[in-house]
């Protein structure tokens, strides 16, 4: 009775990691079809000579785009939520658009930097949507 049990939980094991790994291939399958996309945040810094906090952030693409838009936040952390104090939106045509935000001075606390960036697609549409936090910087 018990090796009939175990006989099954392997079975069922084994049926898991396969669905697992064909589910895997299907989607790497389809992000190489659509091309890779990817958006990244930069931790903010401190300018002491411009009394201000900047945080960077980009969206690329391995295939070019008529047009890209990534929209870079910078959030600070108040009582355990994270809150957008600035956000600025860029565009342009090709693989690759950045954008740059900044706040006057540094409020004590944590700060981190947020990328939002997607590409349109043929039919006009916005497409391969990525999302990016950066590491927290402390003021």
């Amino acid at each position: 009775m018990r090796n009939a049990r175990l006989i099954r939980c392997r079975r069922r094991a084994i049926l898991a990691l396969a669905a697992l790994g064909a589910g895997a291939a299907l989607a790497a399958v389809g992000a190489a079809a659509a091309g890779t996309f990817a958006a990244r945040a930069q931790a903010p810094s401190y300018d002491s000579s411009a009394l201000e906090l900047t945080g960077r952030g980009a969206y690329t693409t391995a295939r070019g785009h008529a047009e890209l838009r990534v929209t870079v936040c910078l959030q600070k952390r108040l009582a355990g939520r994270a809150f957008p104090v600035r956000c600025q939106t860029a565009t342009g045509a090709g693989k690759r658009v950045s954008a740059e935000v900044a706040v006057p001075g540094c409020v004590k606390g944590t700060w981190r930097t947020t990328a939002t960036g997607e590409a349109l697609g043929p039919q006009g549409e916005w497409v391969h949507r990525a999302s990016a936090t950066s590491a927290p910087f402390r003021c």
